[in-house]
């Protein structure tokens, strides 16, 4: 197999993992978005500092979440732009 053949191949494979890693990853993101929501419901407007703590530290790993998988999209997408230009 050439070096370029090969170099090919590895583009394709990281294409398709990162695809793949993006939508589990998007499965999560769903899954967690709904999950910090019931905790945010139950908590409701508690004064606490440390329950407003917990729900920052939730939607901040909520944020974190969308841009790895807007990331793991975007890195997808480019290989599988530079896969096809050569």
């Amino acid at each position: 197999m050439s070096t370029l053949s090969q170099l090919k191949s590895t583009i394709d494979q990281i294409a398709s993992s990162t695809k793949s890693t993006a939508g589990s990853l998007s499965q999560f993101k769903s899954k967690f978005s709904q999950q910090v929501g019931e905790v945010q419901s139950a908590i409701g407007g508690s004064a606490q500092g440390a329950d407003k703590q917990f729900v920052n530290a939730l939607q901040g790993a909520q944020k974190q979440v969308d841009a790895a998988v807007s990331a793991l999209e975007s890195a997808a997408k480019a290989a599988q732009a530079y896969g096809r230009s050569l």
